[in-house]
């Protein structure tokens, strides 16, 4: 079977420089995120660094709330399912795979609409690297999950439009 990773519509990703702080003293949203750079080399992690994410979350989008559950890593992968939500319904699903590869970790998704047509072209999935960790913080190419406590965590992602960089959404989630 023929398999293509699907990064971004970007053919050239570059590292992000941390955006300035805005007056308030506060770091922006989008210092939350990282881009990865080609040849870069991923951090080394295991599904370990991700196992606190097993278990329901719900979260806080602009459009509604958004459902995850993650389930216990099997074979070096550890898939969840996405239900995203408004107030006339069903937004998008996605299935999301952190996966181990290269000694480091990679996420794999594809998205399908509440009718479950794929977003993304049959044999393709988006596959996001791993591009910088720290104690509590896992920094993917445009997506990171920071966790805030026990039973909480934020995800910040940062929206494109090909190579045009759009706002950073910033979903809260807890325990469910």
């Amino acid at each position: 079977m023929k398999r293509r990773a699907f990064l971004d519509a970007s053919t050239s990703l570059l590292v992000t420089a941390l955006l300035p702080e805005p007056a308030s003293g506060q770091p922006s949203a989008r210092s939350f995120v990282k881009l990865a750079t080609e040849g870069q080399t991923p951090p080394s992690a295991t599904l370990a660094d991700v196992a606190w994410l097993q278990g329901n979350w719900i979260g806080d989008m602009p459009e509604g709330p958004v459902e995850i559950v993650f389930m216990q890593s099997r074979f070096g992968q550890m898939p969840a399912f996405v239900r995203a939500l408004n107030k006339d319904g069903i937004i998008f699903y996605e299935v999301t795979v952190f996966v181990e590869k290269s000694n480091s970790l990679v996420i794999r998704l594809k998205h399908f609409t509440s009718a479950l047509a794929g977003w993304e072209d049959k044999e393709t999935y988006i596959e996001r690297p791993l591009v910088a960790k720290d104690r509590s913080t896992l920094y993917f190419h445009r997506l990171t999950y920071v966790r805030t406590g026990p039973d909480s965590h934020t995800v910040y992602f940062l929206n494109m439009s090909g190579e045009q960089e759009g706002e950073t959404l910033v979903i809260p989630f807890r325990r469910s």
